[in-house]
C-alpha cells in the first residue's frame, strides 16, 4: 500500500524539449516508414497514439448510445501497406447521429489525452494519467479479437511494476513514471503534428479517399472542411497550452 501510495504521489517534470525531440523523431521516421528499419520503429512509437485514436472512435461510441465490438491496432507492416490502416475500432451505433459522434471521436482523443497529460504535470497527477492509459489498454485487451502482442505487452508491464513495487528505490519510480509521461506527450505531439498534415492532405486530395473526414460528409451532409476546421483547431490549441503555458 505504500509503494502504491508513492506512485500516486510521485511528481513528474515536463521536459520540452524531451517531448519536441520525441515528437520530431516520431514525424521523421513516419515519413521514412518505407523504409526496412523504420518501418518497424513506425509501428512502435505511434502503437499508443493509434490506441488513442481509435479508442476515441469506441468512447464517443459510448457516449452515443453505442457499442464496440473490436479494436484493433494493426502490427504486421505488410498489412498496414495492404490495408492503408494503422488500427481498427469495429462499433455499432444507434442511428446515423450517433455513428457520426463515433466517427468524430478519433481525431479528437489524441490533442484531448495530450493536453489531460498536461495538466496532469501542471497540477501534479502524473501518476494518474498513466493509470488512464493502463485501464486504456486493459480495456484494449479485454476488447480486441488479436490478444497475442497485447497480453504479452501486459506480462511484461505486470512483471516490471511488481519488480518496481518490490524494490526500495524511490528514484527508480520517479525516473520511469517521468520517462513514461514525458514519452507519451512525445508521441502524443507527433502524432497530433502529423495528423493536422494528414487532415489537411486528405481534405484537399483530388483523389477519393476514404476516411473519417469523408465518412462524416456523407452522414451529416455537411462539407468536410468544417470538421477538418474543428480537428486542426482543437490539434493547434492544444499545443498552445502545451508550449505557451509550459515556457510561463
Amino acid at each position: 500500500m505504500v509503494k502504491v501510495n508513492e506512485f500516486l504521489s510521485t511528481s513528474v517534470t515536463l521536459h520540452l524539449y524531451w517531448i519536441v525531440f520525441i515528437a520530431i523523431l516520431y514525424i521523421v521516421i513516419h515519413a521514412y516508414r518505407n523504409n526496412r528499419v523504420f518501418k518497424a520503429l513506425d509501428i512502435y512509437l505511434n502503437y499508443i497514439p493509434v490506441l488513442t485514436h481509435e479508442f476515441g472512435h469506441i468512447i464517443f461510441n459510448k457516449i452515443s448510445g453505442g457499442r464496440a465490438n473490436d479494436l484493433v491496432i494493426v502490427v504486421s507492416p505488410s498489412e498496414r501497406t495492404e490495408t492503408s490502416q494503422q488500427g481498427f475500432a469495429v462499433t455499432q451505433s444507434r442511428n446515423r447521429i450517433g455513428e457520426a459522434v463515433t466517427t468524430f471521436g478519433g481525431y479528437v482523443m489524441p490533442p484531448i489525452m495530450m493536453y489531460l497529460g498536461f495538466l496532469a504535470i501542471e497540477y501534479q497527477y502524473s501518476s494518474l494519467f498513466i493509470l488512464a492509459y493502463l485501464i486504456i489498454f486493459v480495456y484494449f485487451l479485454m476488447l480486441t479479437s488479436r490478444k497475442l502482442l497485447p497480453l504479452l505487452i501486459v506480462v511484461i508491464l505486470v512483471g516490471s511494476l511488481y519488480f518496481l513495487f518490490q524494490g526500495e528505490n524511490q528514484f527508480m519510480m520517479n525516473d520511469i513514471v517521468n520517462i513514461a509521461h514525458n514519452f507519451i506527450l512525445g508521441v502524443l505531439l507527433g502524432e497530433v503534428l502529423q495528423s493536422s498534415w494528414t487532415i489537411i492532405k486528405l481534405t484537399f486530395s483530388k483523389d477519393k479517399v476514404e476516411w473519417d473526414g469523408s465518412a462524416l460528409r456523407k452522414l451529416t451532409f455537411l462539407p468536410m472542411t468544417i470538421y477538418s476546421l474543428i480537428w486542426i483547431g482543437i490539434n493547434l490549441f492544444t499545443i498552445y497550452q502545451l508550449f505557451v503555458k509550459s515556457l510561463h
